[in-house]
């Protein structure tokens, strides 16, 4: 693609509402532009990545077609403030994004924090003829003002006007209206005051408008999100956002689909959810499930079950094996390998704008430098290499054909290439797949005692939701089981195992080499 800004691409990633655990449906939409800035820095592009965390104003209706706040009944069910559960549940998702390798954004923005962004944009909305206030105080969107609306999605106004439930919001001059500003009930916590509607709150689409325009600017290269995402979030974003810029905010935007439990979308309010730490807490190497995801086309939906999850287990495990049979890396000379891409965790609430190729999630590590390594690969490749290294490229370059890429990946390991140079292969498209493959040769983890993990998972949970008597008594069982939790200053942990001797129960000196679920 050619960027707006040569050399440099601008992406917005929809990011996650913060008012319950992200599962790993959720985790595989965040994945889509961890991949796409993966492919384009592999292209030596630079990246600036923003993902919204939003922290109000995502209403839903609920059983009976009211429209709820999921932040607000999220703190009522709970006992805590909506800033509480935010806090909590973003700290979570960090923490379970790290967990997959996902590169954390470059600004994380906060929708709370950008609420005067989000009435300027309104007003202006509304001088511009594009939003009228309703007799209830709600300022709604009047798309009938916006000729080409529905274009993303193929929708028409006349259809969603024939399948709009009349009964909902009876204050809109037109069903297909949206809301930019909601008026605040006498009970509702989150309220802000406004120069023309008084107090109330910001319509969840002009969120992510407001934020990308303060972010990124007026027009962007890509903006991505879940397949729901289309109709109406993007469509009303483009709405909203193209009277103010000219035009579309995004020259391109990707959908990626959903993942299915039991032939049913994965969601929390069906309960069909399951966490990356639960994944962890059963035996299983998070990267499992990325390595899962990476054998289906973004826009296909993914299965999972234990049966598919297995797979991709041994799927990842050969490929490490096959790795090792190659023989450890040389340290220097032409097939030494480059520095690896590490995807950190970015810590529980990540404040300003990160700079560098891993965003928020460097944390001191020395990273690799932007260079174009698809179309010039430093190695003295042979041509049977280079043909290799070509098919690679050319998958990623199809849309982001991964089954394929993954494919090229596997015929080098057996290709009639030396170890140096199959090595040298996988290792550089690592820098894409992020699986972590450098670490192949580290000593295998000395093992947790059945029954440690689950706990280890459930000390993390504690510690993220500030539940400090809980954590303390579950450091107490693993002490036990002879496992001793390690807390880190930037919120992160790690174990290591109890000596049970004579004189006691001793952690030994060094710490146990494990991704484990607490990290």
């Amino acid at each position: 693609m050619e960027p707006l800004e040569p050399g440099r691409v601008r992406m917005y990633a929809c990011g996650p509402t913060v008012y319950r655990y992200a599962h790993v449906g959720n985790l595989r939409t965040f994945l889509l532009p961890d991949l796409i800035r993966r492919v384009l820095l592999y292209h030596g592009l630079e990246v600036v990545h923003v993902q919204n965390i939003t922290d109000v104003g995502h209403l839903r209706e609920d059983a009976a077609g009211r429209e709820v706040d999921p932040m607000l009944v999220a703190a009522g069910l709970e006992g805590r403030s909506s800033r509480e559960i935010a806090d909590a549940y973003e700290a979570a998702y960090h923490a379970d994004a790290a967990l997959l390798n996902l590169l954390p954004a470059h600004v994380f923005p906060r929708a709370t924090e950008h609420v005067d962004d989000m009435i300027e944009l309104a007003e202006r909305l509304e001088d511009l003829g594009h939003a009228y206030l309703s007799p209830a105080g709600n300022l709604y969107y009047a798309v009938a003002t916006f000729p080409s609306y529905g274009a993303l999605s193929g929708n028409t106004l006349d259809a969603l006007r024939a399948g709009h439930r009349s009964e909902v919001e009876p204050d809109k001059r037109d069903p297909a209206d949206f809301a930019l500003w909601k008026a605040a009930g006498p009970d509702r916590e989150l309220r802000w005051s406004s120069r023309r509607w008084g107090e109330g709150f910001p319509g969840w689409h002009l969120e992510c408008s407001a934020m990308a325009l303060r972010h990124l600017g007026a027009r962007f290269d890509i903006h991505t999100g879940g397949e729901d995402n289309v109709f109406p979030h993007h469509e009303d974003e483009i709405a909203q956002s193209a009277p103010l810029v000219g035009g579309p905010p995004a020259s391109r935007w990707v959908h990626g689909a959903h993942v299915l439990m039991s032939g049913r979308k994965m969601s929390k309010s069906a309960g069909n959810f399951q966490r990356v730490t639960e994944l962890a807490a059963a035996g299983l190497d998070p990267l499992a499930f990325r390595y899962l995801c990476l054998t289906a086309r973004y826009g296909r939906k993914v299965s999972l079950s234990d049966t598919s999850l297995a797979a991709a287990a041994a799927g990842l495990d050969s490929l490490r094996a096959g790795l090792r049979a190659l023989g450890e890396p040389p340290t220097d000379g032409p097939w030494a390998s480059d520095r690896p891409l590490i995807a950190g965790e970015s810590g529980g609430r990540p404040a300003g704008r990160a700079v560098g190729i891993a965003g928020h999630g460097d944390g001191g590590i020395e990273q690799p430098a932007i260079e174009d390594r698809a179309t010039a690969p430093r190695a003295p490749l042979s041509p049977a290499g280079r043909t290799l290294h070509e098919r690679f490229v050319a998958a990623l370059d199809d849309d982001l054909d991964l089954p394929s890429a993954l494919r090229v990946v596997r015929q080098t390991l057996r290709a009639p290439l030396p170890p140096d140079e199959r090595r040298w292969l996988i290792l550089d498209w690592d820098f894409v797949l992020g699986l972590d493959l450098h670490r192949a040769w580290e000593s295998p983890s000395a093992e947790l005692p059945a029954g440690a993990a689950a706990l280890l998972a459930a000390r993390s949970d504690a510690r993220r939701t500030r539940d400090f008597a809980a954590a303390d008594r579950l450091r107490s069982e693993l002490r036990t089981l002879g496992v001793e939790p390690i807390d880190r200053p930037d919120g992160s942990s790690d174990w290591q195992p109890i000596d049970q001797s004579d004189d006691g129960p001793t952690a030994r000196s060094s710490l146990v080499r494990k991704r484990s679920s607490n990290r």
